[in-house]
């Protein structure tokens, strides 16, 4: 992702770089598994989590403060939501690598590897909907709708399958098992994040451009 392609102003595109390279090397650590990884990327997405919520809370401020357009509000409020959603994603990050520190030494490598499927098509979608944004583009914010439909449906059947799993040969511990459930979880409600993050954004443009017109 290219961060000029920013239309807007802000920190949107250089907070969002950072939450996808936050991605990359939180998968890095899930498919090695490395727990130590894992502690020194709950460490950033501490930090990180601390930049989105200011980013959030000075546009809300600016919007308490009186802004003298109705245009410019607007932006602000926009702004404010795309930071939200960039920091619940940061939470769920924080959530997978903090169960992954926690089962890493006692989880089987294939387990996690068949999440790898489900996290990857997280991530296109997460980079979809930044550069939704970054660009107005209603197009590939529905793209991230269907993408959030298919991740879905996957996360249903990976969910079925541990199930299954855990309540017949039981060949993981309990922990561990509720560990996974948290990480697959926690990668759902990514792709959930980044289909709200491209929608209502780019809707919010719309009705923006709709009352100019």
């Amino acid at each position: 992702m290219d961060i000029n392609e920013a239309e807007e102003p802000g920190v949107f595109p250089e907070l969002s770089e950072k939450v996808l390279g936050l991605m990359r090397r939180v998968r890095d650590a899930l498919f090695t598994p490395d727990a130590a990884l894992a502690k020194r990327l709950g460490g950033e997405c501490s930090a990180l989590a601390a930049e989105t919520r200011k980013a959030e809370a000075d546009c809300n401020a600016g919007v308490l403060v009186g802004i003298a357009t109705e245009e410019e509000r607007l932006g602000c409020v926009r702004r404010a939501q795309q930071y939200s959603r960039l920091g619940r994603i940061v939470h769920q990050l924080s959530v997978l690598v903090q169960n992954l520190q926690e089962i890493a030494k006692d989880v089987l490598p294939e387990e996690l590897e068949a999440f790898r499927s489900i996290y990857l098509l997280a991530e296109v979608e997460l980079s979809d909907a930044v550069l939704s944004v970054l660009r107005g583009d209603e197009s590939l914010a529905h793209g991230v709708v269907r993408k959030d439909a298919e991740l879905d449906e996957m996360y249903a059947k990976e969910m079925e399958r541990i199930f299954r799993a855990a309540s017949g040969a039981m060949f993981y511990e309990f922990r561990t098992g509720i560990g996974l459930l948290f990480i697959l979880r926690a990668i759902e409600r990514i792709g959930d994040h980044a289909k709200q993050l491209a929608v209502p954004s780019f809707y919010l443009l719309n009705n923006n451009e709709t009352k100019q017109s």
